[in-house]
């Protein structure tokens, strides 16, 4: 039930049935981007239909590349990279999507014969960019933004390659550098301390892409032939898995199967936690493919209380405000510590986080880069804000399946921007 601008989730007894995922929002993003490097026509299968995924297509489409959507795939016809076309207004608008402006950045920068000014919605604008600007600026980008916010520009030119060891553990600063460094001259080197997503890197592979590992470098060189279209299919997204697990592990008498899901060893990192609290959670199914998928099954269960460090958090960067919601249900006190990168999300997701959960009766402490949650109590429910962040108004809608009284989530339309179809699976695994 629900108005314009609130959603009202009420209580259930569990959650039952078979789910299939949506597309990867992380791969989607990097799959329509290689689909534009490359020349020819590339066939995408389970895109991520999400707003940020077609933020991406728009911007690609006015550098001249094709898109043809289906309704399971979209088909991707690209005169390749080097011959992307200047926008006609030189404007590059990525919404609400930190991962098309931070990655795009890294394959504009190198193309000499464009010239951009990416823009964003008013959240978006606020994000820091600066992460992105010093490594390209590096390599020799003519690249600006005022106090280090959009509107941005970028100038395109000649680059030249950098060892660069990233100050944070970011697989969007990550693939930025990687994917200027195809337009460099020379070797690019990145290294990081601290592993993050490797969706980029194995794309490449998968493409014939030379990229090549030693330890905790990742090395490109420039790409001096163009890459052929291909197909591929995009595993389901194991951010929105997250939300399903939580809800067949908290409510009784809950069983969930969740069909294809990424199995990326830098994707599962949430599930080894749970797993690790007592959890019931089964992989049923695993191939080998670089970007491995597999079946899940979730079932409820008593859990324990958990710890989170700064070395774990790029592996749960997405799931933290979800773990916390999981945390006031497990028995013990849950710490959360080096999470400080959440407070640069669509929202301050640390301070969001611990509105949400203090409005709807849970005990929790915020410090600045994390916070204390205790365990073991009933949530009486209440009104959420999403303060425009997806993943906090979804975590308010799992919250309420859980609470005494229904949780209402104002601003609940964000979800939009990487799972559309939630609501609708929401209602249909719900059981009274």
């Amino acid at each position: 039930m629900s108005d314009n601008n609130i959603k009202i989730i009420e209580p259930v007894g569990c959650v039952r049935g078979q789910i299939t995922l949506p597309g990867d929002k992380s791969m989607s993003h990097r799959a329509l981007m290689f689909a534009a490097i490359a020349k020819g026509v590339s066939k995408i299968r389970h895109l991520n239909i999400g707003a940020d995924a077609l933020s991406t297509i728009a911007c690609l489409q006015k550098l001249g590349v094709n898109f043809q959507l289906g309704k399971f795939t979209v088909d991707v016809d690209s005169p390749g990279i080097n011959a992307w076309t200047q926008p006609q207004d030189g404007i590059l608008n990525c919404g609400n999507s930190g991962t098309t402006v931070r990655l795009m950045s890294g394959l504009l920068a190198g193309r000499e014969n464009l010239n951009v000014i990416i823009t964003g919605d008013d959240s978006l604008s606020i994000r820091p960019m600066k992460r992105v600007i010093e490594p390209l600026k590096k390599m020799g980008a003519d690249i600006c933004a005022e106090d280090g916010h959009l509107p941005m520009k970028i100038n395109g030119k000649m680059l030249n390659g950098i060892q660069y060891l990233l100050p944070v553990a970011s697989a969007q600063v990550k693939s930025c550098v990687l994917f200027a460094g195809l337009s460099a001259q020379g070797k690019t080197f990145v290294e990081e301390t601290i592993k993050s997503r490797d969706h980029t890197e194995r794309m490449m592979k998968m493409f014939h892409i030379p990229v090549f590992h030693n330890k905790n470098i990742i090395s490109v060189h420039t790409l001096r032939r163009s890459i052929p279209g291909f197909n591929y299919s995009v595993p389901g997204d194991p951010s929105s898995a997250a939300y399903w697990i939580a809800a067949g592990l908290l409510l009784p008498k809950s069983r969930l199967l969740l069909k294809k899901m990424s199995m990326n060893p830098t994707r599962t990192a949430f599930i080894s936690l749970l797993k690790a609290s007592g959890a019931g959670i089964d992989l049923i199914s695993n191939d080998k493919n670089l970007e491995p998928m597999g079946d899940v099954l979730v079932c409820s269960s008593t859990l324990r209380k958990f710890d989170i460090r700064a070395k774990q958090v790029p592996g749960l960067i997405d799931e933290l405000p979800l773990l916390a919601l999981i945390a006031t249900q497990a028995k013990g006190l849950t710490t959360i510590r080096g999470a400080k990168e959440l407070r640069y999300k669509e929202s301050d997701r640390i301070s969001s986080t611990v509105a949400m959960l203090k409005n709807i009766g849970a005990e929790v402490k915020e410090f600045n880069d994390g916070m204390n949650i205790i365990g073991g109590l009933k949530l009486r429910g209440g009104k959420v804000d999403a303060r425009g962040d997806h993943r906090i108004a979804m975590t308010a809608s799992i919250a309420g399946l859980i609470t005494e009284e229904p949780v209402y989530v104002s601003g609940w339309s964000t979800v939009n921007i990487s799972y559309p179809n939630f609501y609708n699976i929401l209602d249909r695994i719900s059981k009274k």
